[in-house]
């Protein structure tokens, strides 16, 4: 059975390179608004800082506004019994602890868009700098309703730091969301934002910048399997389709033979 997974999940995150290769196909939900989540090469320390000067390096920065940028990577358990996706966001200018502070991703789970929040609709709220502050809410078709989310499906450390983006101390928040239990699927919409109470003036800081409530207004997160390239080419999609289509065949070969089928 985990083998089956491990095979299917491989070839939607093929599907998710494919796009990636091919910009001009993909139909961002809001206008301008893509990432790719990389498989990590290391997953990250919790600690709330970078704890190597290279920790996110494995991450493709996006940029939230002139002083807000976020890093996001993927990894798994060796079974996939688990997936986790990682953010490190840091909004450059606070350096203030303000308990109205808050980091907020929301994930449009299944891509469906939609004009309010729906029940594949996942939105983690962090306010203020505790773990205390962690609130998990799902669509319910016409707003939010707070859920209580189960022992690890999300995971938090901040500092105010200094970091390879900025020598300026400032907040640094890890953010671990563990997606399967979550039913996530492999390349969900999303939209990140921060806001600092110290500031208000500037308000809310969002990628895509758009309301929290209208998932067709996130943006496009498409997961890639392996680490982050230098420059994708066709040479590396074929790699790694041969690379799937062995180990795809060879599993299943494998159990026709000792003649076990899954359900």
């Amino acid at each position: 059975m985990k083998r089956a997974f491990l095979v299917a999940f491989c070839i939607l995150l093929l599907c998710g390179l494919l796009l990636a290769m091919n910009a001009g196909t993909v139909i961002a939900a809001y206008a301008g608004y893509t990432t790719s989540s990389y498989q990590a090469a290391a997953a990250p320390t919790y600690d709330g800082v970078w704890t190597t000067s290279t920790e996110w390096n494995d991450g493709a920065q996006s940029t939230i506004s002139a002083n807000a940028v976020f890093r996001n990577k993927w990894s798994a358990a060796d079974d996939f019994s688990a997936v986790w996706e990682h953010f490190v966001i840091e909004l450059l200018n606070d350096n203030t602890n303000d308990t109205g502070d808050y980091w907020q991703i929301i994930y449009d789970g299944t891509a469906n868009g939609g004009t309010a929040p729906q029940s594949d609709d996942i939105r983690i709220d962090v306010v203020g700098h505790t773990n205390a502050g962690i609130k998990v809410y799902q669509g319910t078709g016409t707003g939010w309703n707070q859920i209580t989310p189960s022992a690890g499906q999300v995971q938090m450390s901040n500092s105010i730091s200094s970091s390879p983006t900025s020598s300026t101390a400032h907040w640094v928040v890890e953010i671990r969301i563990e997606k399967l239990s979550l039913a996530l699927q492999q390349d969900p919409w999303i939209r990140v934002a921060a806001y600092d109470a110290s500031n208000s003036a500037a308000g809310v800081q969002a990628w895509p910048p758009t309301s929290q409530d209208v998932p067709s207004n996130y943006g496009v997160n498409t997961a890639v399997l392996g680490p982050i390239p230098e420059g994708l080419s066709l040479a590396v999609v074929v790699l790694l389709s041969s690379f799937i289509v062995l180990v795809g065949s060879y599993y299943f070969r494998k159990r026709s033979k000792q003649e076990i089928w899954v359900q």
